[in-house]
């Protein structure tokens, strides 16, 4: 049996009956998560403007709402716009696959799946199933595929999933999520070129633009358009260009093993800010520091400590940038401000920058995944040394947030609710989430215009 009608038989048979208690309440724990990294995406003005311009631009329409502008787009618009904001303040979570294949941002998909549930008027439940096809989706890909080796961005594969995601809200027949994903593929993988050299701003649209392929490739294969037969595992198939593990839903999808981010920057960059901000206040004095060695695993040297990280130009580059993530640690708790232009600029912060260097310890490699281990040695002006290591995060499902860690995350970054009051119900009405016959409660808040 071709992979494209395996995986759309196994889509169809997610249902929200085959939700037990826990499982819920990892969904919930993610969602609200993931809402927090949306609301804090949501501080971006100049990103809103741009928004604001495309949807008065060429084709505009007033299909949908774009969230943060209080204003419509055409559906394709607001789909793209709102899932940048589920990446653009770099909170959203990771799941790092157990075979040490691929990543992927699970998160990514709560944009896509209130924006689906505002379009359909979708219920509690609904919405919960949405999720967790997501979520089992984009880790169930991750597993499989390892796009960055073969130099495709790793949300290489989203164009598939997002297909059958939106297919299946669209109740797609199992001949017609098959025939999506044959189209999907048709139109392309992303290029990593968003994720190395100078990292501009597009590395947080790189999952919308799958969106839009996705969302393009369900019409086609709603309208009978077919393409070729055997997508991932015929003679051109994408099986031949990304590495790939032998088996698809082998080992299971498990989103327990997805770590939820504490600050907003790469996942590579967690553990190194935690570690960073663990010796700070052991350096009393700042300008004593004459060198800083960051020990790392091999991934991470290869997603945030190559060259340009040392002089990032760009709020990705900034949030992708061990060096610049390190820096600003050691000097104070690191928020989304410190991305920004202005901040970038900071004489203290530069100097630290330039005292950074990262280096692979082949030990800490060998340890990953099962460790994502990071160990800082700072030297300081009188020849003593400052050390802090840590073998996991806070976030990692070894060093997990609690439920009371994520709804203050959430409302931290919900900075335009009306009053604590609104943050607190939103908060509770997700808990119970199963029992919401709408779900306008949680996305109005989003369409606010804050620019």
């Amino acid at each position: 049996m071709p992979l494209e009608e395996t995986i759309a038989k196994r889509i169809l048979s997610l249902s929200y009956e085959g939700l037990d208690a826990d499982l819920l309440h990892v969904l919930k724990r993610n969602i609200m998560d993931s809402y927090a990294g949306i609301c804090g995406s949501l501080k971006d003005r100049g990103l809103l403007r741009n928004f604001d311009r495309l949807v008065a631009g060429p084709a505009s329409g007033s299909d949908l709402d774009v969230w943060g502008i209080n204003q419509r787009g055409n559906l394709f618009d607001a789909f793209f716009m709102n899932a940048i904001l589920a990446r653009r303040s770099d909170l959203l979570n990771t799941y790092l696959s157990p075979n040490g294949m691929g990543g992927a941002h699970p998160s990514d998909n709560v944009a896509l799946a209130l924006t689906l549930a505002d379009w359909k008027k979708m219920n509690g439940k609904q919405f919960l199933t949405t999720i967790y096809t997501g979520f089992y989706l984009s880790a169930a890909f991750a597993t499989h595929y390892n796009p960055e080796p073969a130099k495709y961005d790793h949300d290489a594969t989203a164009t598939f999933y997002t297909a059958l995601i939106i297919g299946k809200v669209l109740g797609l027949s199992e001949e017609a999520l098959v025939a999506a994903q044959r189209i999907a593929g048709m139109f392309g993988l992303d290029i990593n070129q968003a994720a190395v050299g100078h990292v501009t701003d597009w590395k947080h649209c790189t999952y919308a633009s799958c969106v839009l392929r996705g969302f393009e490739s369900v019409k086609l294969a709603l309208a009978g358009f077919q393409a070729p037969p055997e997508i991932y595992d015929g003679e051109a198939g994408v099986s031949q260009f990304i590495p790939h593990a032998d088996v698809f839903f082998e080992p299971p999808p498990d989103i327990n093993r997805i770590v939820f981010k504490r600050w907003p920057a790469l996942v590579f960059c967690q553990t190194p800010i935690d570690v960073a901000r663990d010796i700070s206040p052991k350096i009393e004095d700042k300008n004593a520091v004459q060198a800083i060695v960051v020990k790392t695993y091999e991934i991470a040297l290869r997603n945030g400590a190559l060259p340009t990280a040392y002089h990032p130009t760009s709020r990705a580059g900034r949030t992708h940038s061990i060096p610049y993530c390190v820096a600003t640690a050691l000097l104070k708790p690191v928020e989304y401000e410190d991305f920004d232009d202005l901040r970038a600029s900071d004489d203290a912060l530069n100097r630290l920058i330039a005292q950074v260097h990262v280096v692979e310890d082949p030990e800490i490699t060998r340890a990953y995944p099962a460790k994502s281990k990071c160990i800082i040695l700072a030297s300081l002006a009188d020849g003593s040394t400052v050390e802090g290591q840590r073998d996991h995060p806070k976030g990692d499902p070894n060093d997990p947030l609690s439920d009371k860690e994520i709804e203050e995350k959430l409302s931290e970054y919900f900075f335009f609710a009306e009053n604590k009051a609104e943050q607190d119900e939103i908060i509770a009405r997700l808990w119970r989430l199963e029992e919401e016959t709408s779900l306008d409660w949680l996305i109005a808040p989003l369409k606010r215009r804050l620019i």
